[in-house]
């Protein structure tokens, strides 16, 4: 689907395409056309001889390019989120989160905590879904 035809079209499906990207951020699955690409061999010489005369151009979808663009959408609602909402102990999907970054300051939780008490406990539940490739 070209980008000038979602443009022009986009009053129209706008809606049915936001329903599909938070149905497949919420699936945690990307849909398998969105992984394809159409590849062309573009000549790199005037008249080619063989295949090495070639490069390849891959076309990929407009659809996943829009969704996959994290960084202009997520990172900046992450950075000033509405009144209520406290993602200081969030640190997937930000700019500065890490794995490491989450350990770090559970030890400095932990250690905090030490100084007070004579022992913490400590529960850590990993939450993510496994999906096997199709």
């Amino acid at each position: 689907m070209p980008a000038w035809f979602l443009r022009v079209g986009a009053p129209v499906f706008a809606a049915t395409l936001a329903e599909l990207f938070n149905e497949s951020i919420a699936a945690g699955i990307v849909p398998r056309q969105w992984k394809t690409a159409v590849i062309t061999p573009v000549p790199k010489v005037s008249i080619p001889a063989c295949e090495s005369d070639y490069r390849p151009i891959s076309t990929t979808p407009i659809l996943p390019r829009a969704a996959n663009n994290v960084k202009n959408y997520i990172y900046p609602a992450l950075l000033s989120p509405p009144p209520g909402l406290n993602f200081d102990d969030q640190f997937a999907f930000r700019p500065t989160g890490s794995t490491t970054a989450a350990l770090v300051t559970l030890l400095n939780s932990v250690t905090d905590k030490l100084t007070s008490n004579d022992y913490v406990r400590v529960f850590a539940l990993d939450l993510t879904r496994k999906h096997s490739i199709r």
